[in-house]
């Protein structure tokens, strides 16, 4: 039972606004309000009705009672945030700098948090003249009660300061309310409430009883052969309709009600056969080490590093057996939803029903059923990419971090969380294991795991039969000397024609989707960017390009055949028919992207299937799994894609891997381009030769001398290590320290400027102040310097991050911010590129 007082955080509020109110409590209440519940209070000096958490119930000092608002309401019956959540939630708001009610929507589904609803409604006690300019926003009011602001704007555009001054006059009232609608689905069944004798022959005419309509009949008859039946069952075979159910349930015919049904998308999904694991002396070595650090009860964790192929999964497997048989759940990440299929059907396997999945792309209904089944403990295996680490699993054993070197377990929207940080969080409250596993570890947990602040626990070599593939560098400034001007090297394109003819398999990287990269003025070297961002647009297109190359009005055939997008804010154009800054109409179309190199494909070899793997090819959430399993399907011979190919897959017909432009990531600003590019090169090329067949690569590059392709070729992962963290400790860059990046975005580019300097002056004053080792870079413009007609700013902070300094942090946040809603600022720690 709670106290007088209690002390809440107020959802959907600014950062600057993210504070612990005190809130009466009335008598009603007490006895139901706990730590964690929902509730509704008034805010602000409207007193505008919003969502809040209790995060105190036994609040004693309230300095000045009289001035402390009553709470409107308990929401009983929606969430609540258990103790474990409710610390998970302050440590994110301190680690990230988000407010507390973000923490909420990363753990509690959309569909379950409530919202809040403000409409308008004439005063008709008000005797005061309509003023002449608000007189028709006061007659459609009038005319339409309860109406919202958005239906305001899309019949009478921009009315915000008539309405304000509406209801400043007392002229119209704003109400708020709370939106409470049930997030479950139902499903209506039917049966019948007579015996199947007296059903029939009232069905045939004979009964006591005269039905309407033929439908009616049907309807009976078919609650006589299968008992019961769904309403939408009935509608389709019976071409019957509601109505026909309401006149048979007032005659006592039938009986309906609804039942709550579970959206799970992967319902329908062929597990695979359950296979025994049959682990070798190295794997199982590793697993009985995985197995003493979970049994000692206490916060562990370990780093699996195998090559690619060598069983990591089948470790996992068996530790997840152990777990669960020890009555305690598992989570297991991934980087992409495009392996969440592929996961799901092996766990499925194993576990049934015991398994949910999480990810992006699943529906708010499914989301809301997916969290409903693991909270009631009816799954304790919980399987999905970076948003499946809230799940709240009961009595956590272990979280798995699978290809934990990928950049996309790092969020990069609020909260800027890292899925690794949340893990380590979680897993101290559990006293649970966590276990990061990777053929390319970043170099951050490898250090961590060299230092012994993890576990490393090797896998050498690969399992069974299979052997790593042969790996061949072409040096394509070589092929275009030769006049080769085609994206496929000589001996790419050969090896391509031998596994067509052996019936195998192969697999294309290239990190650029659309058709050309970009389009430029040969005239005067201007390419055609983005009106709204700083970047060049990509080139689409929608027909075979290369059966209109002989026209002799083939570019004007290309510019109405094709379409620019921009990847950065999504803005699609026409191709110009003159050049912007010239005037002149000599256009040349520059680089390839995956849909070129398809095409490219489709005339080296006019018989070959291919499939493409890229964001334009997936637009919708069943997309990765219908590719790649039409491609496991051997439906294609060849699989085209961009880093969704590249990682995670298990193709055993896969004996070729050609990486196009493999230097396209390794010239970038990007302290960690050398480690992107190992890791994406090593992870690709370990996609051949899974099987008995021996397995080959071929990268091609502009640059087959560099060290870090030439070691990725290799797989030789100790020896780009041990090069790569030398740099990083001569330069002091991530592991030997934090990186603290403060971007600042405004419509003017004059104020953007000197704005910066104010906050880089300020934070320069308080970091010598705190004599914390730590300096400060900038301003800087973004890589993009404008995007969505922004224009951007940066400041770079190398330091060692403290509660002290993240405080300075969050001042600097805090004070930017709440001068005005136009001051935008984004702080990211340790982002995943800079």
């Amino acid at each position: 039972m709670c106290g007088s007082y209690i002390k809440a955080h107020v959802l959907d509020v600014p950062y600057h606004a993210d504070f612990e109110y005190t809130y009466f409590v009335p008598s009603e209440y007490r006895s139901e309000i706990e730590l964690g519940s929902a509730i509704v209070v008034p805010f602000g000096y409207s007193n505008r009705k919003k969502s809040a958490v209790v995060v105190d119930t036994d609040v004693k000092d309230v300095p000045n009672s009289a001035t402390v608002k009553t709470i409107h309401s308990l929401l009983s019956g929606y969430f609540k945030l258990s103790p474990e959540m409710m610390e998970l939630c302050r440590f994110m708001k301190e680690q990230t700098l988000c407010t507390f009610g973000e923490a909420i929507r990363c753990i509690i589904p959309s569909a379950i948090l409530t919202k809040t609803k403000e409409t308008y409604r004439v005063n008709e006690d008000s005797c005061a003249s309509v003023p002449s300019y608000t007189q028709s926003v006061y007659d459609f009011i009038k005319e339409n009660p309860s109406v919202t602001m958005k239906r305001l704007k899309e019949k009478l555009g921009e009315v915000q300061l008539e309405v304000s001054r509406l209801v400043r006059d007392k002229l119209i009232i704003k109400e708020t309310s709370v939106e409470a609608s049930d997030k479950n689905k139902y499903e209506t069944r039917v049966k019948l409430t007579c015996e199947r004798e007296l059903a029939a022959e009232i069905a045939d005419g004979r009964g006591p009883i005269k039905l309407r309509s033929r439908a009616q009949a049907e309807v009976l008859r078919l609650l006589c052969e299968y008992g019961e039946l769904s309403d939408k069952e009935i509608y389709s075979l019976a071409e019957a309709s509601k109505a026909n159910l309401d006149s048979l349930e007032k005659k006592e015919l039938i009986k309906t009600w609804k039942i709550e049904i579970s959206r799970n998308p992967y319902a329908n999904l062929e597990a695979e056969e359950k296979e025994p694991v049959i682990l070798n002396d190295e794997q199982e070595t590793a697993y009985n080490t995985l197995k003493e650090l979970y049994y000692t009860r206490k916060p562990k964790a370990a780093l699996l590093y195998g090559i690619t192929g060598s069983g990591k999964t089948s470790v996992i497997k068996k530790m997840i057996d152990e777990v669960i048989e020890d009555g305690r759940g598992v989570i297991v990440l991934v980087p992409e939803i495009s392996l969440t299929p592929q996961t799901v059907k092996v766990f499925c396997g194993f576990y049934g029903k015991r398994v949910a999945v999480i990810h992006s792309s699943l529906s708010a209904g499914e989301r809301f059923d997916t969290y409903k089944k693991i909270a009631d403990g009816r799954a304790d295996i919980v399987i999905g990419t970076r948003s499946a680490i809230f799940a709240p699993v009961k009595n956590l054993g272990m979280i798995v971090i699978d290809e934990e070197q990928e950049h996309t377990y790092k969020s990069d929207t609020n909260p800027k969380y890292l899925a690794h940080d949340i893990a380590r969080f979680r897993c101290a409250k559990s006293n649970a294991l966590m276990l990061l596993a990777s053929a390319t570890p970043s170099l951050t947990s490898y250090y961590k795991a060299k230092s012994g602040v993890y576990t490393l626990i090797k896998l050498a070599h690969r399992y069974g039969e299979a052997t790593l593939p042969e790996v061949i560098i072409t040096d394509m400034r070589r092929e275009k000397s030769l006049g080769n001007k085609s994206a496929y090297g000589d001996k790419l394109a050969r090896l391509l024609a031998n596994g067509i003819e052996a019936n195998k398999q192969s697999i294309l990287f290239l990190n650029r989707r659309g058709y050309h990269s970009s389009i430029s003025c040969q005239s005067c070297g201007k390419p055609i960017e983005c009106p709204n961002c700083s970047v060049a647009m990509t080139y689409h297109t929608y027909r075979r390009i290369t059966d209109i190359l002989d026209a002799d009005n083939a570019r004007e055939i290309m510019g109405r055949s094709g379409v620019l997008k921009c990847h950065y804010c999504g803005h699609r154009a026409h191709v110009p028919e003159k050049c912007s800054e010239c005037g002149e109409d000599n256009f040349s179309y520059v680089g390839v992207g995956t849909q070129k190199a398809e095409e490219e494909l489709s005339l080296l070899f006019p018989d070959i299937k291919t499939l493409r793997l890229d964001a334009d090819t997936t637009t919708t959430k069943s997309s990765y799994e219908e590719i790649l399993g039409a491609f496991r399907e051997k439906q294609a011979d060849v699989l085209i894609g961009t880093q969704m190919v590249t990682k995670g897959h298990n193709f055993p017909l896969v004996t070729l891997v050609g990486v196009m432009l493999a230097d396209t990531m390794l010239y970038t600003s990007d302290f960690r381009a050398s480690e992107r590019t190992f890791s994406m090169l090593t992870q690709v090329i370990g996609r051949a030769g899974r099987a008995s067949d021996k397995g080959t690569a071929v990268i091609q590059t502009n640059s087959p001398n560099d060290l870090t392709i030439s070691l990725a070729a290799k797989q030789d992962y100790e020896a780009f290590y041990e090069n790569e963290i030398q740099i990083r400790r001569a330069y002091t860059f991530p592991p030997f320290c934090d990186l603290a990046v403060l971007t600042l975005s405004q419509v003017d580019e004059i104020m953007l400027s000197k704005n910066a300097e104010m906050i880089l002056k300020r934070l320069e004053t308080r970091i010598k102040e705190l004599g914390v080792p730590a300096i400060a870079y900038g301003p800087f413009d973004a890589p993009v310097y404008k995007t969505q007609g922004r224009y951007r700013k940066r400041i770079i902070v190398k330091c060692k991050l403290t509660s002290a300094l993240r405080r300075v942090f969050s001042d600097i946040y805090i004070d930017y911010t709440r001068k005005s809603d136009k001051n935008f600022l984004s702080i990211d720690f340790n982002p995943s590129s800079i």
